[in-house]
């Protein structure tokens, strides 16, 4: 059992490590590309990258961190290819109901309000010809977790941010913490892509997910038909095809501990 000196004294080496992880490791393993941290973006054409640690926005202990806990390191003339995502969080997933420390990502488009160099044009799900990606990623997690995730948002409105009636997305590296949290969610049904892979599919009030069955491992390389996927959720009467789209994006959900992905490539079709 804990006294309260055990505990001050647990929290101060765990404050410790963290120090060193936030200020000491990236300078003894800097990779020599272009690091973004916290609310900032870099944008090419269509393209953008962005820090978001918005799960530390409630804690006191922890906004401040924020600010340096996660990095993006950006390989300007590959871009969004060879774009690395890393996070120094604390051994523990933070209590902000979702567990997650934030949305570190690259986005396409309008994604989530973003402003890339060139905006793409948003159209209805019934009237979109085309929408699909392709990406390969590595990620490391033996001293940290975090999701793989890509998604997007549905809105009623075109022009504005705060109109989202769903937000579909497809994890492609899922924590045992987030299983759990899927679990909890309502069935919609076991969806099968094209590539012939079979996706898991929840919905947890304005979230609906696709993810891989417990024993399939891990999504590293692919493509996703998103527009297949939206054409079975109309059969099923999720969406009704009159939603907006405007944007998607791919990166991490950083949980706990250290760790980094490696987005080697990412490329969006759509029309």
């Amino acid at each position: 059992m804990f006294t309260k000196n055990k505990l001050a004294v647990y929290a101060a080496v765990v404050l410790v490590v963290l120090a060193i992880a936030v200020f000491v490791l990236p300078m003894l393993f800097d990779d020599g590309r272009m690091k973004l941290k916290a609310r900032r973006m870099y944008s090419e054409n269509e393209y953008f990258a962005y820090v978001s640690p918005w799960g530390a926005e409630s804690s006191s202990l922890f906004r401040s961190w924020g600010n340096h806990a996660d990095t993006i390191h950006i390989t300007p003339s590959a871009f969004p290819a060879q774009t690395g995502i890393s996070w120094r969080w604390p051994p523990f997933a933070p209590s902000n109901g979702l567990s997650i420390w934030g949305y570190d990502h690259i986005g396409y488009g309008n994604y989530d309000g973003g402003h890339p160099e060139v905006r793409i044009p948003a159209k209805q799900v019934q009237d979109i010809e085309l929408l699909s990606q392709t990406y390969a990623w590595t990620g490391s997690f033996s001293t940290g977790e975090a999701t793989l995730l890509t998604e997007f948002y549905l809105r009623s409105d075109p022009e504005d941010n705060a109109s989202k009636t769903l937000e579909i997305g497809w994890f492609l590296h899922v924590p045992k913490q987030t299983r759990k949290f899927l679990a909890t969610g309502k069935r919609i049904g076991r969806y099968t892509d094209g590539q012939k892979r079979v996706w898991d599919v929840t919905l947890q009030d304005a979230f609906l997910t696709f993810a891989p069955p417990a024993d399939s491992g891990d999504k590293n390389f692919g493509s996703i038909d998103m527009l297949a996927a939206l054409h079975w959720l109309r059969e099923k009467k999720v969406i009704s095809g009159e939603e907006w789209f405007n944007g998607v994006a791919i990166g991490v959900e950083p949980l706990k501990g250290f760790g980094s992905v490696e987005i080697q490539s990412w490329e969006v079709e759509y029309r």
